[in-house]
């Protein structure tokens, strides 16, 4: 099945475009990554699980994983084990960007059927055609892509926003995509070739919309990094859909500001009000669209017979 179209499904199953990137953090002299009593591989999935109701997609950070070594990798490995059981959609967040032979190494890895076959990746366009197309090509396999083109980091315009041609370097990444993508958009409208935009930049999100129609779009951000639901949604579509919203140490780490709940409980409620506020978000911001909210528990009421 087309990867945008499996998004979109699970996008009106759960009346959800939040997705919970799963960034165990490094130890630091005040705070360890892993809560006391926990192994990673536990910390990660019990987090995954508690959460899985709320989000469609995860989207582990795989600096995270590697920097802990083979048993970050096997902790990897489990999440995403663990993610496919539940039917979440997997993103593996890994940038990866060169070209030739190792481009195609790098996307038979995440993208193929081995340990780290994931359900889409993110991908660094620095090297342009050469270093994306690999990834590409696998989407007739029913993969996706994520392009980076405006990033959430502060100095992201130190080279994203140069002019080049006549506008921002970041603008020539998103007519790019455009044009990756044209060819394999899915019966929902939307292209599985899609985008990384951050959620701190809303008025280059919705220029990026303008280039990239039917683009399906990632949206880091949220949360811990500074971004609103507002902001957050800025880069939908008319209707509302074509986004998925990523937060990860908010909602991992939830537990430390929840007075005394078990890491999954605190979890599983920072997602579940990410996920109403991302609604309420999109109705405010586009008030046509019909509400996904009222329609999924007016559903859940007849079921029950209340």
């Amino acid at each position: 099945m087309n990867f945008a179209d499996r998004v979109v499904e699970a996008v009106r199953a759960k009346n959800s475009i939040a997705i919970l990137g799963v960034d165990p953090q490094l130890d630091t002299p005040t705070s360890p990554g892993v809560p006391a009593g926990y192994t990673l591989a536990r910390f990660c999935c019990e987090i995954v699980e508690a959460c899985a109701k709320s989000i469609v997609a995860i989207k582990p950070q795989l600096a995270f994983f590697e920097a802990r070594g083979l048993d970050g990798m096997r902790a990897f490995c489990e999440v995403l084990k663990t993610a496919r059981r539940l039917g979440l959609i997997t993103i593996a967040d890994a940038k990866r960007g060169d070209i030739g032979t190792t481009s195609a190494a790098y996307a038979e890895a995440f993208l193929g059927d081995g340990d780290f076959a994931s359900d889409a990746v993110t991908v660094n366009p620095y090297m342009a055609s050469d270093a994306v197309m690999p990834f590409i090509a696998k989407i007739r396999n029913g993969r996706g892509v994520f392009v980076l083109v405006k990033t959430s980091n502060p100095s992201s315009g130190e080279f994203q926003d140069l002019e080049a041609s006549g506008r921002p370097l970041w603008e020539s990444i998103a007519a790019r995509v455009n044009g990756w993508g044209g060819d394999y958009v899915g019966a929902s409208g939307i292209s599985p070739v899609g985008a990384v935009l951050g959620a701190t930049y809303p008025d280059h999100a919705r220029r990026a919309r303008q280039l990239m129609p039917a683009a399906i779009v990632l949206v880091p951000g949220y949360g811990t990094q500074g971004a609103s639901a507002e902001p957050a949604v800025a880069a939908a579509r008319a209707d509302g859909s074509g986004i998925i919203v990523s937060a990860s140490r908010s909602l991992m780490y939830a537990y430390l500001k929840s007075n005394g709940l078990a890491p999954a409980e605190a979890s599983a409620n920072a997602a579940e009000q990410m996920r109403l506020e991302l609604n309420a978000a999109l109705q405010r911001s586009r008030p046509g669209i019909v509400d996904r909210a009222t329609s999924r528990e007016s559903g859940a009421d007849s079921r029950r017979g209340t």
